[in-house]
Formats: structure tokens, sequence, C-alpha cells
């Protein structure tokens, strides 16, 4: 949940499902994706507490969003703990060191979405944190009612550099194979502590 200090510097979120994000891009031509705790609930089935709701665009398709958009939402650029408001006229050259739009109606209402910027394209999955590792977009995907996820492998990725209590893993646990528990593991610092839990974990069941 949003902290209470977040709360006073930037005001509240509102609380929106991933059946939202659909119906905001419903048209939209462009590629777009969820990512967080909700990718992990919809690959697991496994209710976590929900905080903002995560979608991911490739950075190169930001214009192509904003023309989407159009004046009906106010876009905000978030880089380095502030916020910088992004106009209509402003071009798509964005601060240094900005991950992610956050968007609302108007002043008067509370924060709704927040779109992170992604450096992989239509073709390929490219990892923030270090570009040099991609894969197939497809491969990084999955496909639920409708909406595209990130896989658990992606976003646990992400995650480990943030997150250090071992019982955030355990829910993702029975959605990874023994490729995608091994391509974790291959993310994460030596002294991590969810490697060795990631490296003892039974071996997932053959397919039939």
């Amino acid at each position: 949940m949003q902290s209470e200090e977040g709360r006073e510097l930037y005001g509240a979120w509102a609380e929106r499902w991933p059946s939202d994000v659909a119906e905001l891009l419903d048209g939209y031509s462009g590629s777009w994706w969820i990512g967080g705790s909700w990718a992990i609930g919809a690959a697991t089935g496994v209710e976590r507490p929900r905080t903002d709701i995560d979608i991911v665009i490739p950075r190169s398709e930001l214009s192509l969003l904003r023309g989407w958009l159009g004046g009906r939402w106010q876009l905000w650029s978030a880089f380095q703990g502030a916020l910088k408001p992004l106009r209509p006229h402003d071009s798509d050259v964005l601060p240094i060191g900005t991950t992610s739009i956050w968007l609302r109606r108007s002043a008067y209402g509370q924060w709704e979405y927040e779109i992170l910027l992604d450096p992989s394209d239509t073709e390929s999955w490219r990892f923030r944190r270090d570009t040099a590792v991609t894969m197939p977009l497809e491969d990084a995907l999955f496909e639920k009612d409708g909406i595209r996820y990130a896989k658990p492998q992606i976003v646990l990725a992400y995650a480990a550099a943030e997150r250090a209590d071992v019982s955030w893993l355990e829910d993702a646990l029975p959605a990874l194979d023994d490729e995608a528990r091994a391509w974790v593991v291959d993310r994460l610092a030596d002294d991590h502590p969810w490697r060795q839990r990631l490296e003892s974990a039974p071996a997932a069941a053959p397919a039939e």
C-alpha cells in the first residue's frame, strides 16, 4: 500500500484493476503489459496486497501513447524522487533518470496509473537493469483473460533489488519451472537471500 509519507507528498492513488487498464487502452495500437504483484497474482491465483498498478510499455512508444491519451489525462514524469508535468507540447526527451509516467485526470483527482518505460520493443524483451539480458518478448509474457502480463521470473528479477523477504518469493515459486528458477538465480547477487530458496526448491513436475 502507499506509504503515508508518499500520500502526503504526492497525493493518493485510486484503486485500479487489470480490467480498468484494458478499458483504458482498448483500441490502442501500441504494445503494453502489466507487471508487479498483479502479474504474480495472475500467474498463481494468489492474492497479494495491491499497490498502484504497473502498466509497462516500450519507451520507444511513448509518443504513440501520448497521442492516444490526448488531452484526457495529465502526465507527469517520475525521476529521482521528483515529479515533473509532461505537457502536450513537451518533447519525448524526459529528465535524466525518468523510469515512469504517472497519470491522473486533473489536479483535483487521485493518481490512477503508473506507466513504466521499458527498453523492450515489440519483438524483444530487455532487462532494464542490464539491457544485454534479452529474450523474445513472447517468452517474457503470458496472457490471461485477454490481458498480457510479465511472467513471474521477470517480475522477480526486478523485485529482487528491492526485496529481501523470502516470504515474498514463496507465492511465485509454484509458477516457476526449473529453467525459470535458474534464470532468476542468474540475476541475483551471490549473497541474495532468495538464491538459496530458489536453488533448493523441488524440481518442477515433468510436463505430461
